[in-house]
């Protein structure tokens, strides 16, 4: 009979709604009634639905009370499912984790006894004794015994696993008083445990140092007076006082004051957005001016960054296909290697022989480390240059993507505006309006007015003096400019608030402004003493890498590129016509987009999702792989994607395409390093040119292989794309 798997897999995952698939709960009635009626009891759970045909459970939640993974962990306590806690990597200070410092014990114990023997018998030529009743054997059996303990524990519950493997190695070769070769078994394993803990770690440290944004101290609010304290003492509820330049340490509401937040290291963003009372602001972002009053509604783990660390961290814990391929060889070759010690026996009549056939295929560390060695060193290596991978599976599957699909506004297109239209008055020139606004903004650091000094340099415009300068958050700003006569001439450079705050009629200039907003454009009021003499519209440009990051995917295995946009089919159709895009659908809807990307699933393509907005959560949400672009550019977009490029850069779609490839390919290779040399050992053991004690060099050897040929991953960086000169605006 076939023992079913009790493993649980989060399919989908979005803010009050989860599906994971339960192996144990396929056509098991039973136990499907009791967990629904013991999860509706739960407090935060609105509705649970099981489908036990396809062993799935969908959950909708209340994500204020309840998170993810403790749905997840209750699920595993209430099914007795044996469930692993990542380990935190957030205090660095603390060195490495319990993990580590675990197998590095370990390791260092076999390893000093297995030296101390091998130092006694060569180089000072003693005789050790390596029977089961011997010091070395009784160390042998007390190192042993936790392995042997979890093979039991798999053998009670019906499954033959590694575990029972090795340990059975161990005992034959104790039991035929060869302590020193159960030992090499021994450190061969807890080598390969120590590895793979060292590689997990690093990959956490790298993902960690990306969210690592908050700092250490901060004040409160108490009793009206501003008191600093830890940031692992606040409290949800605490007010927080946040100034110019500090960092925000907690996810909140604004409950007075107000601000210009620099969002750019959570979402890549170089805009500066205005936040006012009522508003939310992040851990991890920026005061640029103002001071805020933040009421704390997420504090410590529970915050944005914090829960993309840990969905990252859980993700290191989940197999990819070519993983589950890896175990399941490894434990064919076991089999063989059973079977070829046996026939060994018979042919040869020698157990010496027989005995070096199994310590060969007894131990198969480098197959199992064939897969997982590469993919941990790929998702180190992608955190590495700013590239959040959320599981080994994802980074599998996006190079086997067919078909792209790409949102339009802070995909393709960049977040950095430029001056595309001057419209004045009869009576006034552009240069004048450029000049006005240059003068007027020559101190802000705002990206309108970067665009702005973008422009005038290149008309060869200088700013003139002004006397008086005043900046209105959120707004715009005022200046007092010097006239010939001794007067002074006020100029007004902002949006349509400023305008209403110093009474400013614009009535004339409607139309020009309500047909520049129709194409998407950001309009900015230009005011010379309260009358307005122009406009400036401007316009987001197209990414200066997007067109050579598309060929260079077309160029790697991408048959298809989508455009999928919710802005107007004419803006759609001249960026798509720009970039070579063979398929556009705009004028889309985040339903309409998750229903496009269905429907190019059903053709058995798979298909990678790119996008930034909230409207792309449910394609992303969809797609066999989703991307988003900047860690926070939309909360929700961010959660369901399963790739996050931090740095807001295309070049990291076509650098994480290739990884995946090349990640895929020297798996392949393990394979094969691994398996070839199981059967030279094999080969070798039964013909009597191999010892016992060759064959665990030789274990040895080809497991270091495998790790230097993985190793190689940790060099690959981002080639740079080539971008071609000048710039393609979004509008034509």
């Amino acid at each position: 009979m076939k023992t079913r798997h009790n493993k649980t897999k989060v399919q989908h995952s979005i803010p009050g709604r989860i599906r994971l698939k339960i192996s144990i709960l396929k056509n098991n009635h039973l136990l499907s009634s009791s967990l629904e009626k013991n999860l509706e009891t739960l407090e935060g759970v609105n509705h649970t639905r099981i489908n036990k045909k396809c062993s799935c459970v969908i959950i909708n939640y209340n994500d204020h009370v309840l998170s993810p993974e403790l749905l997840t962990r209750t699920i595993h306590d209430l099914l007795g499912i044996n469930y692993k806690k990542n380990c935190p990597v957030n205090n660095k200070e603390k060195g490495c984790c319990p993990e580590v410092r675990n197998a590095l014990r370990s390791f260092s114990f076999i390893s000093a006894v297995g030296g101390a023997v091998l130092i006694s018998e060569s180089l000072l030529g003693l005789t050790i004794a390596q029977t089961l009743l011997s010091p070395l054997g009784f160390i042998t059996v007390i190192a042993a015994a936790p392995l042997v303990k979890e093979a039991f524990k798999k053998i009670k519950d019906r499954k033959f696993g590694l575990e029972g493997i090795l340990a059975g190695g161990i005992i034959a070769a104790v039991v035929a008083g060869e302590a020193m070769t159960a030992f090499e078994i021994l450190w061969i394993n807890a080598g390969a445990e120590l590895l793979t803990a060292w590689i997990t770690e690093r990959s956490r440290r790298a993902i960690s140092g990306i969210l690592d944004k908050t700092s250490h101290h901060t004040f409160v609010l108490k009793d009206e007076v501003e008191v600093e304290v830890e940031i692992n003492q606040l409290q949800k509820g605490d007010v927080v006082v946040l100034h110019t330049g500090e960092k925000i340490c907690i996810d909140g509401l604004i409950v007075d004051g107000q601000g210009l937040i620099n969002e750019a290291p959570i979402t890549g963003r170089a805009d500066f957005i205005h936040k006012k009372t009522e508003d939310k602001v992040f851990a991890g972002t920026f005061v640029r001016e103002g001071v805020i009053y933040v009421k704390a509604e997420e504090v410590g783990d529970s915050t944005y960054l914090a829960r993309i660390l840990h969905k990252v961290e859980d993700s290191l814990e989940n197999k990819t296909d070519i993983e589950l391929v890896a175990d399941k060889l490894s434990v064919r070759l076991v089999k063989i290697g059973l079977g070829a010690t046996i026939g060994t026996l018979l042919l040869t009549a020698s157990p010496w022989r027989a005995f070096t056939v199994l310590l060969v295929m007894a131990c198969p560390c480098a197959t199992v480390l064939s897969a997982s060695t590469p993919i941990s060193a790929a998702i180190n290596t992608a955190a590495r240059h700013n590239i959040l991978i959320k599981g080994g599976r994802y980074l599998e599957e996006v190079g086997h993507c067919e078909i792209a699909c790409f949102d339009k506004t802070g995909t393709l297109t960049g977040n950095e505006p430029s001056l595309e239209h001057i419209y004045a008055i009869k009576g006034t020139s552009e240069d004048e309006i450029l000049n006005y606004a240059l003068s007027v903004e020559t101190h802000n650091h705002h990206p309108l007015a970067q665009a702005i000094k973008s422009a005038a340099q290149k008309r060869n415009i200088s700013p003139l003096t002004h006397t008086v300068c005043e900046y209105f958050l959120g707004k715009g700003m005022r200046a007092e400019l010097p006239s010939a006569v001794g007067a002074s001439t006020e100029i007004l450079v902002g949006n349509k608030k400023l305008t209403e705050q110093f009474d400013v009629r614009i009535g004339k200039l409607s139309s020009h402004v309500s047909t520049l907003k129709r194409k998407g454009l950001t309009v900015i009021y230009v005011v010379k003493d309260r009358e307005p003499v122009g406009i400036m519209a401007f316009a987001n440009t197209i990414r200066p890498e997007a067109a050579a990051a598309l060929k260079s995917l077309r160029a790697n295995g991408i048959e298809k590129t989508v455009l999928v946009t919710g802005d107007e089919p004419a803006t759609a159709e001249h960026l798509a016509k720009v970039l070579h895009i063979p398929e556009i659908h705009a004028s889309a809807m985040p339903e309409e987009k998750a229903t496009l990307v269905r429907t190019l699933q059903d053709k058995n393509k798979k298909v990678l999702m790119v996008g930034d907005g909230i409207n792309d959560a449910l394609a992303l949400a969809q797609a066999d792989v989703g991307i988003a672009m900047g860690t926070g550019g939309a909360e929700v977009a961010v959660e369901a994607a399963d790739i996050t490029l931090v740095n807001d850069d295309l070049n990291g779609l076509t650098f994480v395409h290739k990884l995946s490839q090349d990640t895929v390919k020297i798996a392949y290779q393990n394979f094969w390093l691994a398996t070839g040399s199981n059967i030279v050992g094999v080969i070798m053991g039964a013909t009597g040119v191999l010892t016992p004690v060759m064959a665990g060099f030789l274990h040895i050897a080809h497991t270091m292989g495998v790790i230097a040929n993985s190793s190689r991953l940790l060099a690959h960086s981002p080639k740079p794309l080539m971008i071609e000169a000048g710039k393609t605006n979004e509008l034509s």
